[in-house]
């Protein structure tokens, strides 16, 4: 029994193994962001940018996908501060969509974020992966109170919330 398991196993095509991800929060990318040499600025607002310049992956060529790609968007929201979600903050962002073989991050258009940007001499870019990165969306309001808790030295739990 355990040779057919294998032997199914290994006749498996490529795009039939699955990507497999840890667990990842809002929480958890606050404690990595806080912990990394570079500089990281916290904010929830509408992502724009164009759909169409998102990594296409040709399954027949898994291996021609890039694993960084470029490309410019615009946030419009607020930045976190002690007090919360309170500062204006609309700018123009660099989004790098990370892929690992034939598997990218999404996004959407025009949808809520979540965002860690990291901060290089007054420009902003957003890093997103195939197990999310530091995006995401449509966050809901316990996640970004426990947010603003982390930064004001409370209890920061990646356990809770999960989104």
């Amino acid at each position: 029994m355990r040779n057919l398991f294998a032997a199914l196993f290994l006749a498996l095509p490529g795009p039939a193994l699955a990507l497999s991800c840890m667990p990842y929060n809002a929480i958890a990318a606050f404690q990595d962001a806080a912990k990394s040499d570079d500089s990281y600025v916290v904010v929830h607002g509408t992502l724009s940018f164009d759909e169409s310049k998102l990594p296409k992956v040709d399954w027949q060529n898994q291996e021609d996908v890039k694993p960084d790609n470029f490309l410019s968007g615009r946030i419009d929201g607020q930045s976190l501060t002690r007090a919360g979600f309170t500062a204006q903050f609309v700018h123009d962002i660099d989004i790098n969509v990370q892929c690992a073989g034939p598997w990218c991050s999404g996004l959407t258009n025009g949808a809520k974020y979540l965002v860690y940007l990291k901060r290089d001499d007054g420009n902003y870019l957003l890093e997103t992966n195939p197990c999310g990165g530091f995006a995401f969306q449509d966050p809901d309001a316990a996640t970004l109170s426990k947010v603003t808790a982390c930064l004001q030295g409370k209890r920061c739990d990646p356990d809770l919330p999960r989104r």
